[in-house]
């Protein structure tokens, strides 16, 4: 019988990496060397961040791989210097929250499309955090163009919503997940809907932006449309499976009991008229497994809800990148296209 002898290797692991954290916070005593890493920034696996104030990067200049590592703080009058943002507060608590759109009219913008990102900020066997080198080699310009790009495919108006800690927000990327990042993405929809005079949104959100977009979805009445890649929409089940695949406990890295789960909240979703959702998987996921995927869309059905469940192909080794389906998918949906002809032009980006 396999079940008591996992069982106590495993305590025996957590009571090891328990010892750790104890010398670790009690003394500063770490020991682990993560050569891999080449020198770039890190944070130990119980590191606690150092945030700074808010850089305001501009044109071209990268965002600061340092920050989002640790952090960062604005206040109200900062926050007026930081070009497309938004003053957000959630129980008394402010951040900035950057944006990044083309084609917004100055009048009325019947739908816009609204993107958000997955996460930047990864953690290595031993727990040991660092920063993607993706995100330091962008900027907002970059992103600027992305956006013009995606609104000439959708014939409407696109904004990336950076969540809190990235791509120019403030806040704390090592907190994400939570109901706070949540609440501040929810509220910024509203500061933007009311800004540019906005009447219902197409979401669009990859692997932890959408775990965003599905709990929006859950949230909200105005959400014409919503497309999901590879996406963290049944949270209790990963962080379950990413629990010993680390050499590091899960649990000794973050309070999962924190954390917002869309799937507690399915019920919730509107039912006049019912929203179109698409959730895009490669079954061969390696980040997010696709049975958590395969779970949540079978749960959206078993409420009355008609998701349409595209599989796809993503890059290997991870089999995880799915962003750029998604986005199409979303340009699709704003030129009213059926759902054939968006599967088949997603097969298409397969082929290429």
């Amino acid at each position: 019988m396999q079940w008591p002898g996992r069982y106590f290797r495993r305590l025996s692991h957590l009571l090891r990496w328990r010892l750790r954290r104890f010398l670790f916070v009690t003394f500063g005593i770490w020991g682990v060397v993560e050569p891999s890493l080449g020198g770039r920034p890190a944070l130990a696996p119980f590191e606690d961040p150092r945030p700074g104030e808010l850089n305001i990067p501009v044109e071209g200049e990268p965002f600061d791989a340092v920050q989002a590592l640790n952090g960062s703080f604005s206040s109200r009058e900062h926050c007026a210097q930081v070009p497309d943002s938004l003053w957000v507060e959630v129980k008394g608590k402010g951040d900035c929250i950057r944006y990044y759109a083309h084609g917004l009219s100055s009048g009325e913008n019947p739908t816009v499309l609204v993107y958000f990102s997955g996460d930047v900020m990864l953690r290595t066997a031993k727990g040991v955090r660092y920063i993607t080198q993706s995100y330091q080699s962008a900027s907002p310009k970059e992103i600027e163009k992305e956006m013009a790009g995606w609104s000439a495919d959708a014939g409407h108006p696109a904004l990336y919503l950076a969540r809190p800690g990235i791509y120019g927000s403030s806040g704390d990327h090592n907190t994400r997940r939570t109901h706070r990042e949540i609440e501040l993405m929810e509220r910024a929809l509203d500061l933007l809907k009311e800004r540019y005079n906005i009447t219902s949104f197409i979401l669009t959100g990859h692997s932890a932006g959408a775990q965003i977009v599905a709990a929006l979805l859950n949230r909200r009445q105005d959400i014409a449309a919503s497309v999901i890649s590879s996406g963290l929409v049944s949270v209790k089940q990963v962080t379950a499976y990413w629990e010993f695949r680390r050499e590091i406990p899960g649990r000794l890295l973050y309070d999962a009991q924190s954390y917002y789960d869309p799937v507690d909240e399915i019920g919730n979703i509107r039912r006049a008229p019912l929203p179109e959702i698409y959730l895009i998987s490669d079954p061969e996921d390696r980040i997010v497994p696709f049975y958590s995927q395969l779970y949540y869309v079978r749960r959206l059905r078993s409420v009355g809800l008609r998701p349409h469940h595209i599989y796809a192909y993503a890059p290997g080794p991870q089999r995880h990148l799915l962003a750029r389906h998604a986005k199409r998918a979303a340009a699709l949906l704003a030129q009213r296209k059926s759902a054939q002809e968006i599967r088949m032009a997603l097969a298409k980006l397969d082929v290429q």
